[in-house]
């Protein structure tokens, strides 16, 4: 994924912080911001800034302009956090003990054992009682979000409607085709692992229906295309027949946002998520729109916060130590 895909939304809150913080040593531990008596170091900023860099684009080198726009991103999250924070105590907000439980236990679900879980703990520094009040303070923040600035709405097919009625003559009538692709080499292999190959694909699909994965990160783990680790198996505009007969015809029976049936190809087995077709018609352009709409209602939702928590700033003393970690538009800050 792109890095300038990287938004510097404040709402999430960083649960894995904790965990994926480095050890801080020497200057790296002098607190570049505080909010109120908070106070966040470099080397805090610095070492989650690399652990979102690292997430975003795996084995792409970070330049500093790129570490500057994930540092950015990291103070904005952090100082939103302990605005949020302060506002909660200030409100009386409570959680139960029983969702804080609960969400541990969904957390601990991510690793393999107990013994794996603790040794991440450990790894960080990170007493259970210290991550349970990480959770503490998620819990808290989002009832107050959810107040405040509630997630969007899905978009209506009334929406839908009106936004294609406004564009429909903007968009290229012809026979390309886009989408993504999970692709398994046959080469040698015997027709037990064809078949299980197949087996496999249809596996993948079915995660992807359920929503239990998306297509991309499963085309960069699965697929023995070399650039799908880079690109999550997308393919750019192509004629859908210039990949063969039995590519044509599979794709030929799905709608935008459906994986076809497994293709047998001359070298291997795959499957094929249709996300656009420029044929003209509105049914083939849904997905596309809801994409858009869902973007901009989301755009205006980080505005919505972005207002929300600089108005916290101006309750709460928000201090920028070093220029290098003070965002343009900073939260809070007095400029």
């Amino acid at each position: 994924m792109s890095l300038k895909l990287i938004s510097r939304g404040v709402a999430a809150v960083l649960v894995t912080a904790g965990i994926a913080s480095a050890q801080l040593m020497n200057t790296k531990s002098i607190d570049v911001i505080r909010v109120e008596k908070t106070g966040i170091s470099a080397g805090k900023i610095d070492s989650l800034a690399t652990m979102l860099g690292q997430q975003q684009a795996p084995g792409q080198k970070l330049t500093e302009e790129m570490m500057t726009q994930l540092r950015y991103a990291v103070v904005d999250n952090l100082v939103g956090q302990e605005l949020i924070k302060l506002e909660a105590k200030k409100m009386g907000i409570k959680v139960s003990a029983s969702k804080v439980d609960s969400l541990t236990a969904l957390f601990k679900k991510q690793f393999p054992s107990e013994e794996a879980f603790q040794k991440e703990l450990k790894k960080s520094n990170t007493t259970m009682a210290q991550f349970k009040s990480k959770i503490e303070d998620q819990l808290k923040s989002e009832q107050i979000l959810e107040k405040k600035v509630p997630y969007p709405e899905a978009p209506t097919e009334k929406q839908l409607q009106a936004f294609w009625e406004l564009n429909k003559t903007k968009v290229a009538i012809n026979d390309t085709i886009s989408g993504a692709r999970i692709f398994i080499s046959t080469k040698g292999k015997s027709a037990q692992e064809i078949n299980d190959a197949k087996d496999m694909l249809k596996g993948l699909a079915a995660q992807v229906r359920s929503k239990k994965a998306t297509f991309a990160q499963l085309a960069a783990m699965y697929s023995d295309d070399k650039e799908a680790k880079k690109t999550g198996g997308i393919m750019n505009k192509f004629l859908a027949k210039s990949k063969g007969a039995a590519f044509a015809k599979a794709v030929g029976k799905i709608k935008v946002g459906e994986i076809s049936e497994v293709i047998t190809e001359n070298d291997g087995v795959s499957i094929f998520m249709l996300t656009e077709k420029n044929d003209g018609k509105f049914e083939s352009y849904k997905h596309q729109i809801d994409y858009i709409l869902r973007v901009q209602a989301e755009q205006e939702r980080q505005a919505k916060l972005k207002a929300y928590l600089d108005d916290l700033g101006k309750t709460y003393k928000v201090q920028y130590l070093d220029k290098k970690y003070e965002p343009p538009q900073a939260i809070g800050s007095a400029k």
